[in-house]
C-alpha cells in the first residue's frame, strides 16, 4: 500500500452502500474500481450533503487504488492549504508542487468548506 497521509475512514468499495437516494450505483461504482480515472489524470468531484458518505467513498477509493498499486496522498483541505501558505512564505512552494507531482490520486476532503483568497485560490488550481 502506498497512501500518504491518514485517511479519515478506513473503507473498502464493498462497504460503500449504492442506493438512488445516494445517486451512486453498482455499476459506477465498479467502473470506478479498476482507476483508470486516475490512469486517464480526471478527476471526480463527490458532492452531497453534509454526512451522506462523500468522505468515506472518497476513502474507500483511495485504498482501492493504493491495493492496485497507485500511489494515493490524502489531506484535509484546511491542512493543505496551510503547507500552501507555510511553503509560500518559506520558499518551498516550488518543493511541494514536485511532491504532490508523484502522486497520480490526490484526495482533497472538506473541498469547499473555508474560504479562500485568490492567491490560494490559483495554487489550488495548479496542484488540480
Amino acid at each position: 500500500m502506498q497512501l500518504v497521509g491518514c485517511l479519515r475512514y478506513k473503507s473498502t468499495l464493498e462497504d460503500v452502500t449504492c442506493s438512488p437516494k445516494r445517486n451512486l450505483t453498482k455499476e459506477t461504482l465498479t467502473d470506478l474500481a479498476d482507476c483508470m480515472y486516475i490512469k486517464m489524470g480526471m478527476n471526480i468531484l463527490i458532492s452531497g450533503s453534509t454526512g451522506c458518505g462523500k468522505s468515506y467513498l472518497a476513502c474507500a477509493l483511495a485504498y482501492e487504488a493504493c491495493a492496485k498499486g497507485i500511489k494515493a496522498m490524502y489531506f484535509n483541505m484546511n491542512k493543505l492549504t496551510e503547507q500552501i501558505l507555510l511553503s509560500k512564505v518559506d520558499g518551498t512552494y516550488l518543493k511541494l508542487l514536485a511532491r504532490l507531482e508523484k502522486y497520480p490520486l490526490l484526495v482533497l476532503d472538506d473541498f469547499g468548506l473555508q474560504t479562500i483568497n485568490k492567491e490560494l485560490a490559483l495554487a489550488i488550481l495548479q496542484i488540480l
